[in-house]
Formats: C-alpha cells, structure tokens, sequence
C-alpha cells in the first residue's frame, strides 16, 4: 500500500471512536459511515490519478536536445555572417503604349526604367547597435545605373547615425518602385511629373539621420555629389563635349551638393516632409520641396509642392526656373481593390523652359517642354517655354500577399504643340496605357 493510502486509512481509523462517541442513534453512525465512505472513494481516485500522471522525463530532455541546437544552429548563422541578412525584390511583368511611338512594349518595367526587377539585400545588426547595409539592384537596367542603392549606417547612439555610400533621392511622396508598400512601393504603374523632371536621382557622399521625441521627428542629410552622370564633360578649354569623348575624362568636374530632408509624423495617420538639395562646383542648382500624406480607413491623400532653379540650364541659356504640384488619392472600393487618381502641374515658362532634367536643349518631342511650339512646330517665342499637365486614372488589385494587378491610362498634354509622334507630327497631347503584374517577395 502507497504512502497516501496508508494515510488516508489512519486518518478514518483514528475518527471511528470519536464518531461513535457522539452519535446519537446507529442510524446517525450509519449515515456518517456512508459520508466517509464516500470521502474515501473520492480521495482513493485522486490518488490513482497522481498515480497514473506519465513520466515527463524523456520529453523534458527531448525539448532540451532541441533548443540546444537552435542555440547552435544560431551561433553558425552568426559567425558565417548570415544572421540579420534579409533578401527581397520585386518583379513587374508589364505591357505599355504611348499614341506618339505607336509601339507596343512587353515584359519590361513600365513605371521606374527599363529594369526586369529589383532585388534587395539587406544587412541588420541585432539590436540595431552595429553597422547596417543595404545593396540594391536594378537588373537589366539601362535608364539608370544597375546599381540603386549601396549604403551604409552606423549608429553613434539610438537616435543618431551616420550614412553613407550610394543613397537615393528621398524627395517627394513616390518611391522608386512598383511594389506599393510603405517603404519602397508606388502606387500607379508610372511616376508624377515631379518625380521624373524636377528632382534629383540619387547622392553619393557621407550624412546622418536623426530621430527625435521618440521617432515623431525625423532628419536626414548628405553632403557629396549630386547625379553625376548629368554634370556636363568639358575639354581642355572648358568647352562641352559629348560623354564619349577622349578629352573629356580628364577635364569632368563633378557637381559638389548638399540634401536634406525632415519629416514631421503627426500621428499614425499623417506626416509632413520637406527636403532641399543644392549643388555647385559644375550645375549649379537649387531644389525645394513640401510632401505629406494622410491615410485612414479606405482613403489615402498624398500631395507635393516642389519648386527649384538650375543656372544657364533654360533653353534660352539662361537661368531655368520650375515648380510643379502633384494630388493623389485613392479609395479602397474593397479590401483588395485600390481606385487611383492623379493629377499634376507643371510650370516651366521663364526663359523658354528648362528643370533639372531637361535643360532644353533636346529631347522635348517626348515630356511636352521645351519653348512652346505652335501647331506647325514653330518656336512662338524662344524666352517662353511649355507648360506640363498630367492626369492619371487607375486600378491596384491585390490579388493575394505577394502579387498586386495594376492598370493606369495617363494623358499628358502641354501648352503648346510640344510633343511629336515617330511620323514627326507635332501634337499637343500624349496618351499612355499600361497594365502589369508586381510580383514582391
């Protein structure tokens, strides 16, 4: 008999004569033999129950084996350098037209440049107290370098960090490319007008980011070239010549600048940004813009005012001067279904036009600047240049986690007869059309 038994049996033992002591006829005695009974039997099958518990031993030391080699399997991601690496990308499957070329283009992207997609990867230190990188690809790319971004940051404390390398543009509401999520995504299948002729592409060059009041302020800058692949090449005699010139390496001085930006996140659903940049030493320029947002429930608003100057960049050869505003909202008609618009402005008449991109001096049959043409193609006046207008419509289906359907037309049209179609015809407006599928993992 076990150890509990053995109590229970003295305990009953031992209240037998008291109980008899005090019971008043046998038919109480009785009915408190029965009570004990009954106390006996439920305390019997508590007994058994502890009893028959099985052992845990084996599958205590099972779960030990296994955590044991988590723990191992950690510390050999850590030494070979895999732990904190992150790999993701994107790839956009798309079909364009445009009424000017009249052609119809598959496979490419249809929004950022000619790349097949993107692929990202990232190095994070534990705890975000070490240095981390990021390495971005644009494969297949010949609008802009196969390489987007290749930076680094390096924490001094929690709230500040230096960095530096290849660094993007971080003007404006659009991101670079066509997975719409909150770091990276667009929304539309092409950019606003602002985005592709009044901003810069990318800084290379040392800065820091600062976060204050618990992340609700933000500030960023960068001191070191600004776009070097538009500063102009130049012989020995300061004169312009073309890239592929033998004399022109030699003589290159690159566009020295400085750009910032700050963020103001009033709450969960809303900021505000504004960024400048400024270069010199070979363009001289200077570039403002105010951005914000604001996203709850089924709408989203996004809006951006950017106005900015380039010296003897104007189509004339004097000063080019611009500013442009951008809108964009969407609805959610249902959880997976996004409903777009967008519209955009461009002004750009003082010295017959000219931005930070397109200085006027080609190219205008395409993006609608330039001096304004009259409908024979005419320069109507060589100091006043074509004003841009834009205005998207369009779709973003989300058709599960990883893969988002995309449908835009987009008119442009200008001031003036400032665009021409591969026939050399001379027209006001451009058409666009374009549908793709964004693949992210």
């Amino acid at each position: 008999m076990s150890f509990q038994r053995k109590l229970i049996v003295v305990a009953l033992a031992s209240a037998m004569p008291w109980m008899s002591a005090h019971a008043q006829s046998s038919a109480d005695l009785i009915k408190e033999i029965e009570a004990l009974k009954a106390q006996l039997q439920a305390l019997t099958q508590k007994v058994e129950a502890m009893s028959a518990q099985p052992d845990t031993t084996a599958l205590v030391q099972q779960v030990n084996r296994i955590e044991q080699k988590q723990d191992l399997a950690a510390d050999d991601q850590e030494k070979s350098g895999f732990k904190g690496l992150k790999v993701n990308g994107t790839i956009e499957a798309a079909y364009k037209y445009d009424d000017l070329g009249k052609n119809h283009s598959f496979g490419s992207s249809a929004g950022y440049g000619d790349e097949y997609g993107m692929l990202q990867i990232t190095k994070e230190s534990q705890d975000g107290e070490g240095v981390d990188w990021t390495l971005r690809l644009l494969p297949g790319s010949t609008s802009y370098n196969q390489v987007h971004e290749a930076s680094i940051s390096i924490p001094l404390t929690k709230e500040h960090r230096i960095i530096g390398g290849l660094i993007p543009d971080f003007q404006g509401y659009e991101f670079s490319f066509a997975n719409a999520n909150a770091t990276l995504g667009n929304q539309l299948i092409t950019h606003n007008a602002l985005f592709d002729l009044a901003g810069a592409t990318s800084y290379t060059g040392l800065g820091m980011s600062h976060t204050f009041v618990n992340g609700t302020y933000a500030l960023k800058w960068v001191v070191g070239n600004i776009d070097s692949n538009l500063d102009p090449h130049k012989d020995s005699s300061g004169n312009v010549v073309v890239a592929t010139s033998s004399s022109a390496s030699s003589n290159d001085t690159k566009s020295v600048g400085f750009a910032a930006r700050g963020d103001w996140f009033i709450d969960e659903f809303s900021y505000i940004g504004l960024s400048v940049a400024h270069g010199s030493n070979n363009r001289n320029f200077d570039i403002v813009a105010i951005d914000g947002g604001y996203t709850h429930g089924d709408w989203m608003f996004n809006g951006q005012l950017s106005t900015g100057q380039q010296r003897n960049a104007a189509a004339n050869g004097d000063d080019a001067t611009w500013t442009g505003v951008s809108a964009l909202v969407g609805y959610k008609l249902t959880p997976r279904l996004n409903l777009l618009a967008r519209a955009d402005y461009f002004d750009n008449r003082k010295n017959g036009g000219g931005t930070y991109v397109y200085n006027g001096a080609g190219g205008s049959g395409s993006v609608g600047l330039g001096p304004e043409l009259d409908s024979s193609g005419a320069i109507i006046d060589p100091n006043v240049g074509a004003n841009l207008t834009r205005v998207s419509l369009g779709t973003n289906y989300q058709i599960n986690a990883n893969t988002q359907w995309k449908v835009e037309y987009r008119l442009d049209q200008s001031s003036g007869y400032n665009f021409t179609d591969v026939d050399g015809n001379v027209k006001q407006t451009k058409n666009f059309f374009g549908t793709s599928f964004v693949v992210s993992f």
